[in-house]
């Protein structure tokens, strides 16, 4: 008798075990968006009978409990990664298992939110006119930024001329006297913008000469002015020749003005029709 008795409890231990259901996730995991320094907290909430042995990974890849990068609470219900950091994005997934049927898994996402940034800032740079200007403004952020550039403080009108690439970086096409000036680059999400230092880009042009020295028949003792005007960045140094050779120093009888032209005056001889004086562009 005793041991049909036992045989009947056998019975009942296992009948009652192949009813114990597989256990159920009643709280799913969802993606979250978590600003970068913040806490982050995946609920895995488990019906289980007998209790549930709950496992996480990431990735795919196993999170083992002595991990410090991570905390669990609640019997492994509750997954904690403090102050988020860029390498915590990924997927997360619990995974219930009691033993009995096939285990419950929920997964999701850990998308780190992330105020704008500039990673590379733009430098000064000098520029030949007519060239190629390229601005770079590297940016993180998520959602990803939306950059904009201003110059002297007033936004840049996009053209077939100037662009700003999908990166953000700004390239100038043809480079033009007016577009010499204070450069900076705007990195705007929905969490808030910000701005890259400003840089500085001069343009330089070739010496040119504006207005050539014209030929003078003057009377023999009086004073003749020669004028050669010239334009280009840096200003161009101008020097005068006579008869090939370099007038340098102001002499009594020849001077310059602030526009480099030539005065001749109280000695004929320089100035007379034997003498040649020309003029030469140096930047």
């Amino acid at each position: 008798a005793p041991q049909g008795k036992n045989t009947d409890l056998l019975l009942v231990f296992l009948f009652g075990c192949l009813s114990c259901p597989a256990p159920r996730i009643i709280t799913l995991l969802e993606t979250m968006d978590i600003l970068l320094g913040h806490n982050a907290t995946f609920i895995c909430e488990v019906e289980s009978r007998p209790p549930a042995d709950i496992t996480w990974t990431k990735n795919n890849q196993p999170i083992m409990y002595y991990d410090p990068r991570y905390r669990t609470r609640e019997q492994g219900q509750m997954l904690i990664i403090p102050h988020v950091r860029e390498s915590d994005n990924g997927e997360y997934c619990c995974i219930a298992n009691n033993g009995i049927g096939e285990g419950a898994k929920s997964c999701g996402a850990l998308q780190l939110k992330m105020k704008p940034q500039i990673k590379r800032h733009p430098s000064n740079l000098t520029q030949l006119l007519g060239s190629k200007a390229v601005l770079p403004c590297v940016t993180l952020g998520n959602p990803r930024p939306d950059v904009t550039w201003l110059k002297d403080d007033e936004m840049i009108k996009i053209s077939d001329r100037v662009t700003i690439l999908d990166y953000g970086t700004l390239k100038i096409h043809n480079v033009q006297k007016e577009d010499a000036g204070q450069y900076r680059c705007v990195a705007r999400n929905s969490l808030g913008l910000t701005f890259s230092r400003p840089v500085t880009m001069e343009v330089q042009a070739p010496a040119r000469i504006l207005q050539v020295p014209k030929e003078k028949r003057v009377a023999f003792g009086s004073q003749v002015t020669l004028e050669c005007n010239a334009t280009g960045n840096p200003v161009p140094t101008i020097t005068w020749l006579e008869n090939g050779n370099t007038v340098s120093t102001p002499t009594p009888a020849l001077s310059f003005d602030r526009t480099k032209a030539l005065r001749c005056s109280l000695a004929p001889s320089i100035c007379s029709t034997a003498g040649s004086h020309t003029a030469q562009q140096r930047r």
